[in-house]
C-alpha cells in the first residue's frame, strides 16, 4: 500500500527536476544568423546577429506566455582561432547567455569557403545547440559585410524560402551533413547576396539568392553560370512550376515554353574498363508565349515540331553543363558516384578514394524527351 503512495510522489519529483537548467528570457541572447570569415592563418572572424527579447513583451497580459516576439537585433563581431573560441570571447564581453537554438542562417565568406570549412562544419554538427533545420549559404566577399547590412531578422525568412525552392536545392544542416558523407562528397549551396527593392519610393537592401556555389570536400570550388544552373535544374526529379522558361527563335518571332516537371534517370555501365553514363531526361512543358506565325493546337504537327527543336536545345544545355562539371569544376554534383556504387559495388570500392579523375573520364550519353502538353488558350497572333 505504501508503494501506491510513494510512486506519485517520486514521479512528481522527477517532473519538477525538468526545469533545473532553465534560462530566464531576460538572461538570453538568441543568435538568429552567423557569418564566418577567414582573416589570417590562424584566425577567423565571427559575426553574429543577436535577437535580445524584451521580457515585458513575453506576456499576453493574462499571465500566460505570449508570442509577442518583441525585442532588438544587434550585430557583433569577434575574432578567435575557431568558432567556439570566438563565441567564448564574445560571451565574456556581454552579460547575456548566447544560444544557437534559434539560428536560421550560417553564411560562409568566400575566402574561408575556398580554404575549407571542415572545422566550422565539425563544430556545427558536433555541438548540441545548432538545429538541423538551419540553412547554410556562401557569399561572395565577406559574411561580415553581408550581415552588417541587415537589421531586420525577417529578411532571413525570405532568404531561406528562396534557398528551398526546387531550382536552387535545399541547404539545411541535416541535408548538408548527409551529402558530405555521400559517395562524391560534393553538393551545392545557395549564394547569398544583396538586392535592392523599392518600398514606398525608398530603396531597401534585402538578402537574396543570386546563384549556386559548388562545394567539394568541404571547399568552395566555384560558381555555376546561368546556363549551367539551368542544366542542373533540368537534371533532377522535381516539379518546377514557374521556375524555368526556355525561348526558341522562330522567324518572325519566338516561342516560349515553361518547364513544369523534370524526371532524370542515370544508367551507368562499365564496358572493357571504360566507364560510361547514359542520362535520360524527360520533361513536361506548356507553351506560354507564341509570337510566330505557327498555329499551335493540341495534337497538331506544329506542336510536335517545336518539341523537337526544344528537345535539341535542352540537350545542348545539358551537354554544356556536363562539360563544365567534368572539365572545369571537376565535381560530381549530379549523382554519378552513387549510381556506380549501387550497380558496381566492387568496382566502386576500387576507385572511391580517387573518384574525381574517374568522374572526369566518364563517357556521357544524353537522351532528352520533351513533351509539350498545352499550347495555351489562344491562337491570336500579334501583327508583325
Amino acid at each position: 500500500m505504501r508503494l501506491y503512495v510513494l510512486f506519485p510522489l517520486l514521479l512528481l519529483i522527477v517532473l519538477l527536476a525538468g526545469c533545473w537548467d532553465k534560462i530566464e528570457v531576460n538572461d538570453m541572447a538568441m543568435i538568429v544568423s552567423a557569418g564566418i570569415d577567414h582573416i589570417d592563418d590562424d584566425q577567423i572572424e565571427l559575426t553574429v546577429q543577436v535577437f535580445i527579447p524584451n521580457p515585458t513583451a513575453t506576456s499576453d497580459g493574462g499571465g500566460n506566455g505570449g508570442a509577442g516576439g518583441e525585442g532588438n537585433v544587434y550585430t557583433f563581431s569577434t575574432k578567435g582561432s575557431s568558432m567556439p573560441d570566438a563565441l567564448t570571447d564574445l560571451q565574456k564581453k556581454l552579460p547575456r547567455y548566447f544560444t544557437w537554438s534559434h539560428t536560421k542562417a550560417y553564411v560562409f565568406g568566400e575566402t574561408l569557403a575556398r580554404r575549407g570549412m571542415n572545422d566550422e562544419f565539425d563544430f556545427l554538427f558536433r555541438d548540441i545547440q545548432p538545429r538541423e533545420q538551419a540553412n547554410f549559404f556562401i557569399c561572395k566577399g565577406t559574411a561580415k559585410k553581408l550581415l552588417n547590412s541587415q537589421i531586420d531578422p525577417n529578411t532571413y525568412e525570405t532568404l531561406i524560402k528562396l534557398s528551398q525552392k526546387p531550382t536552387t536545392r535545399s541547404s539545411t544542416m541535416h541535408e548538408v551533413e548527409a551529402l558530405i558523407n555521400g559517395e562524391s562528397g560534393a553538393f551545392l549551396l545557395p549564394t547569398a547576396d544583396l538586392t535592392t527593392m523599392l518600398t514606398n519610393g525608398v530603396e531597401k537592401r534585402i538578402l537574396s539568392v543570386s546563384g549556386l556555389a559548388v562545394i567539394h570536400n568541404k571547399k568552395l570550388v566555384g560558381y555555376l553560370d546561368n546556363e549551367c544552373t539551368t542544366g542542373l535544374r533540368l537534371l533532377q526529379h522535381a516539379v518546377l512550376g514557374r521556375n524555368i522558361t526556355l525561348t526558341r527563335k522562330e522567324e518572325p518571332g519566338s516561342i516560349v515554353i515553361r518547364v513544369l516537371h523534370s524526371n532524370m534517370k542515370l544508367y551507368p555501365s562499365i564496358d572493357n574498363g571504360k566507364w560510361k553514363m547514359r542520362i535520360n531526361v524527360k520533361l513536361d512543358a506548356d507553351v506560354v508565349q507564341n509570337s510566330t506565325k505557327l498555329v499551335l493546337a493540341n495534337g497538331s504537327d506544329s506542336l510536335r515540331k517545336i518539341e523537337g527543336t526544344f528537345n535539341e536545345e535542352i540537350k545542348q544545355t545539358i551537354v554544356y553543363t556536363m562539360e563544365q562539371l567534368q572539365n572545369k569544376l571537376k565535381t560530381d554534383v549530379v549523382g554519378f558516384a552513387r549510381a556506380y556504387h549501387k550497380k558496381y559495388p566492387q568496382e566502386w570500392k576500387n576507385v572511391k578514394a580517387a573518384w574525381t579523375p574517374v568522374f572526369q573520364s566518364v563517357e556521357v550519353e544524353i537522351e532528352t524527351k520533351t513533351r509539350i502538353h498545352l499550347p495555351g488558350i489562344t491562337n491570336i497572333r500579334v501583327a508583325q
